[in-house]
């Protein structure tokens, strides 16, 4: 059985490299006042170091009176320090160092081909620096893209981007980033953004490229348009133009339309003037956002149109600007998992902010529901509130109808379950007076009036998504 030693291997090569005894290679690094010259030993680096050997063989590292001269001054004295003690002692201690060395640490490793060490020095960053690696955002691309070997950098960087683009957009570094990498998230049918946001961030990320040109847009020329024009184009194509609101359109895009076709600028006018007009560039299918739906009775098509009546769409079709789902429906209650009773309806959808309920009643297909705006509050039991965003509507087949509150004031009535006033969960929901439906504050009938029963019902807490 062999018993290994090799904490005392270690101390005597580090010792070896301290002393300087027998050394044949000198390597200098930093520059200026900073820079520093380090004697080591050629047999040593050259079997830890593929790098060290290259240099050797292709004249890099030059010979001097039986001595090699390497030249590093893109290295700082900080990081040789503990990758020379690496390369002799195989240990590293990087606890005490800052966000920014060891990135650069990781960078002369790939330099020197120190690939063992490639991974341990990625998941230290990313495990103990986040909030320094999401201000440095574009560094981080950068770097990472040196090599496929970064892998673990790259992954966290692009996982980033699809989750949380404002990390990127609001970096201390944005406007660096690289036009290829850039381009690859607009090009992200799955990015979770608004296109004015992207359009906006576009913006001035192509006049950070551009230094020369006026501050102030009123004063440009026809030709520093075009010098925008030029750095932009190859993004256009991949906004969509069509779901920037008529506010963000007038204010933000209107200023820089000859940045836009004549053809493409003249139809989105008339998509922002015209009630109903019909697109004629809109090709651009909105940007998938990987919703999940945790639901029996809705699907994701009637998730989507509900997000549009939320967003302010009024009719019972999702029109082009509706198309994008901004909210996620997140389950709070279901009968069949949870109880149908007023008491558990309150202690798991009360204070909860909006919410969407929807219900199936007995023996029938129709699913109805409804949005309130407000909390669910027992405290303020038999209290009325106002809503003037709330909305009714029931799905039969493929008829759908969206009522709208008609008397905002009286919205919302607080009681036993989710109740509109017009539609109403009542204490026990699953008892034959469990559900009352009849027209009062809404402007159309949903349903035949009367009570009924129901087979079930789920409520959903509504949630902005990030953007």
């Amino acid at each position: 059985m062999s018993t290994q030693f090799l904490p005392h291997l270690s101390q005597d090569l580090l010792n070896l490299l301290e002393n300087k005894k027998n050394h044949d290679f000198i390597i200098n690094v930093d520059k200026d006042n900073n820079k520093k010259e380090y004697r080591a030993h050629s047999i040593i680096l050259g079997i830890r170091s593929d790098y060290v050997q290259d240099a050797i063989s292709n004249g890099l590292a030059r010979k001097e009176n039986d001595v090699y001269i390497l030249e590093l001054p893109d290295i700082s004295v900080n990081v040789f320090d503990v990758l020379i003690s690496y390369i002799y002692g195989g240990t590293i201690n990087i606890d005490k160092k800052d966000a920014s060395e060891i990135l650069n640490l990781l960078i002369a490793c790939e330099i020197f081909k120190l690939k063992e060490l490639y991974d341990y020095i990625q998941d230290y960053l990313i495990r103990n620096y986040q909030d320094w690696l999401k201000q440095n955002f574009a560094l981080i691309q950068q770097v990472s893209s040196k090599t496929s070997e970064f892998s673990k950098l790259q992954n966290y960087w692009s996982t980033t981007i699809r989750k949380e683009p404002e990390i990127l957009f609001n970096a201390n570094d944005f406007t660096s980033v690289d036009k290829e990498a850039l381009l690859s998230i607009y090009k992200d049918e799955e990015l979770c953004m608004e296109e004015n946001e992207l359009w906006n961030h576009i913006i001035r990320w192509s006049k950070a490229r551009n230094t020369d040109l006026p501050e102030d847009i009123n004063e440009w020329t026809t030709n520093d348009f075009n010098i925008l024009k030029k750095t932009i184009d190859d993004f256009l194509p991949h906004i969509r133009f069509y779901e920037i609101s008529s506010e963000d359109f007038c204010y933000n895009v209107m200023p820089y339309n000859s940045l836009l076709s004549n053809d493409l600028y003249q139809d989105l006018s008339r998509f922002h003037l015209v009630s109903n007009w019909t697109p004629k560039f809109n090709s651009l299918t909105p940007r998938r956002t990987n919703v999940t739906l945790d639901s029996k009775l809705i699907d994701r098509e009637q998730a989507t149109l509900i997000s549009s009546w939320i967003q302010g769409n009024k009719e019972n079709k999702i029109q082009n600007k509706f198309k994008k789902m901004y909210y996620d429906f997140q389950l709070l209650i279901r009968g069949s998992r949870d109880g149908f009773t007023s008491e558990v309806f309150h202690e798991m959808c009360d204070n909860k902010g909006p919410t969407i309920t929807v219900m199936r009643l007995k023996n029938e297909t129709s699913i109805l529901g409804g949005y309130c705006p407000i909390n669910w509050d027992i405290k303020r039991r038999e209290k009325f509130e106002k809503a003037p965003d709330s909305f009714i509507f029931s799905f039969l087949d493929e008829e759908i109808i969206l009522s709208i509150v008609k008397h905002p004031d009286n919205a919302i009535y607080q009681f036993d379950g989710s109740n509109f006033v017009d539609l109403q969960l009542n204490y026990n929901f699953t008892s034959e007076n469990g559900v009352y439906y009849g027209r009062r504050a809404y402007e159309k009938k949903i349903h035949n009036e009367g009570n009924f029963s129901v087979d079930e019902y789920e409520v959903f807490s509504v949630i902005k998504k990030r953007r």
